[in-house]
């Protein structure tokens, strides 16, 4: 089949496409519609049926009479499910279309065979989906945009009374996935989880694409890609976990596509910089959170003030248990969480700092409360700044809790420093030279106390605080006094070194004085000692 042939086919020919897509969407619509007609009722033939004395059908009212005729875009299948309501805020999934359908190739693939020889931009996207997890799975052309894989001719390959769809719209690429991927016996050889497609249109993205029909918002292949979808678990994928901070901000940065929604578009540099993102980005650890461990992926949502300690619980199992059991817990909604003292994207790593200002701020009653209905007002735009997740920016010193907050952090702070002056004593006796493992045993028991003591701070109890702060002291002296032994052992070991230098010292100096003296003696007076007589030679010894 001649490659200029596919490429530029008949006008007729691809309105006959078009035409036949529409017809087998409005037949998907008209499916949905029945369904939910028959989910809401029987009709009146179907009472018949299941009854031999149906009641009479009230008549019409002038509203149902008066209802329009649906428009073109009232055939998509994606527009066959009710709108949210105040009731039900959050519009549900569309029905889910069915899987194309093409007649069996018998094991070929016309479509990567001709495509791969037309150009090479053809070439590429063969190639691409031959080297893809659905290249590598027998997922084939046909299987997602129908036609005949088994023909060589474009009049049958591509006709749409055999299924053809052509290229699907972006709105349509999401029910065109789903039909595979929520689909239990299709996914079931995978071993994929087929909730995807649910989880999808209960996200701010599905949630958009649903009530405003807005095709700018991210759809499967935004992240999966077209014809070179990869597994997650492939580092070159754009959805493996190192890649999805710069995947999510390929859209998320970019100030024009996000100024319709006035989302900010700094947050990929913020998170950048926090612990998270250089545990990820510079460390390569997967195990930090990525945009998708806190918004999720499929459902992605920003959390709320309600789900954020869930959210961050995931990981901060912990932490998470230690927070339910504090004050701050029990307030709800006007309750400090996570984000209040740590924050969202640019979360650092905490520090006594996060106890108090520098200098008490200013408060004014808008500080703590709604000018309009005199409530207790907690809301993250108090925090976006630094500098006010203190907790004297809610905490008033003149009040009682500001004297429970100053405990603690003296606690803390007490216990912090104590762990830093043995840490340094150590660090000195290894520079000795000397063994220090068992110093360093005692001070991993006062890391440990520290991190409980540290911890213990998100459940604002001081007893509980003051007595973990107080072991960890305990133990970081303790560690302090073992190498400080260390370093009096060395001290005692290079003065006796110096003691014994100097005795040999003295040694060698009244050795050399003495010499001296005998010198001079042998100097003075006495005749030098004869020379010693010669050897006798062999011939004298013989003669006598």
């Amino acid at each position: 089949m001649p490659g200029d042939r596919m490429l530029h086919q008949p006008r007729l020919l691809r309105r006959v496409t078009r035409l036949g897509g529409t017809l087998a969407l409005a037949g998907c619509a008209t499916f949905a519609v029945a369904f939910s007609a028959s989910a809401e009722g029987p009709s009146p033939s179907a009472a018949a049926v299941g009854s031999p004395s149906p009641s009479p059908s009230p008549s019409p009212s002038p509203s149902a009479a008066a209802a329009p005729t649906p428009g073109p875009s009232d055939t998509n299948w994606m527009y066959a499910t009710p709108a949210p309501t105040e009731a039900v805020p959050i519009a549900t999934a569309p029905p889910l279309p069915p899987k194309p359908v093409h007649p069996d190739g018998g094991g070929k693939n016309g479509c990567y065979d001709c495509h791969g020889a037309v150009n090479d931009t053809q070439a590429k996207i063969a190639a691409d989906w031959k080297a893809s997890a659905h290249g590598q799975a027998d997922v084939a052309c046909a299987d997602c945009h129908g036609g005949d894989p088994g023909s060589d001719q474009i009049t049958k390959a591509m006709d749409p009374a055999i299924g053809f769809l052509g290229s699907p719209d972006r709105q349509d690429s999401v029910g065109l996935c789903g039909s595979c991927h929520a689909n239990v016996d299709t996914m079931k050889p995978s071993g994929l989880p087929t909730d995807q497609y649910a989880k999808y249109w209960s996200s701010v993205h599905g949630q958009q694409l649903i009530t405003g029909n807005d095709a700018r918002v991210a759809v499967c292949t935004d992240c999966h890609g077209v014809h070179d979808v990869k597994k997650v678990s492939d580092p070159t994928a754009k959805t493996f976990a190192l890649n999805v901070p710069e995947l999510c901000s390929s859209c998320h940065s970019d100030a024009k596509r996000m100024e319709p929604y006035g989302i900010p578009t700094d947050q990929y540099e913020v998170y950048s910089k926090s612990v998270h993102g250089h545990a990820l980005l510079d460390n390569n650890d997967v195990r930090a959170p990525s945009c998708a461990s806190c918004h999720g992926s499929h459902d992605a949502q920003p959390p709320t003030s309600t789900t954020v300690v869930e959210v961050c619980g995931k990981c901060h199992t912990a932490t998470q248990d230690l927070y339910m059991e504090s004050r701050h817990s029990e307030l709800q909604a006007v309750a400090p969480k996570c984000w209040t003292c740590h924050g969202t994207h640019d979360v650092s790593k905490p520090s006594s700092e996060l106890f108090f200002h520098p200098t008490p701020p200013d408060y004014t009653c808008v500080t703590c409360h709604d000018l309009q209905n005199h409530t207790l007002r907690l809301e993250l735009d108090q925090f976006e700044d630094p500098a006010n997740r203190r907790c004297d920016t809610c905490h008033h010193p003149d009040s009682q809790i500001y004297s429970q907050i100053e405990g603690i952090s003296v606690s803390v702070v007490s216990a912090e420093e104590a762990f830093v002056d043995a840490e340094d004593e150590i660090q000195k006796a290894a520079g000795l030279g000397m063994i220090t493992s068992d110093a360093e045993v005692a001070l991993a028991g006062a890391k440990t106390s520290l991190i409980q003591a540290q911890a213990a701070v998100h459940t604002t109890k001081l007893t509980s605080i003051a007595q973990l702060s107080a072991d960890a002291v305990a133990k970081s002296n303790e560690a302090k006094a073992l190498a400080t032994a260390k370093i009096d052992e060395t001290n005692f070991r290079r003065a006796a070194m110096v003691i014994v230098l100097a005795l040999i010292l003295l040694g060698v100096a009244y050795l050399w004085l003495t010499k001296r003296r005998l010198d001079r003696e042998l100097e003075g007076g006495r005749p030098p000692p004869p020379p010693p007589p010669p050897p006798p030679t062999p011939g004298a010894a013989s003669s006598g």
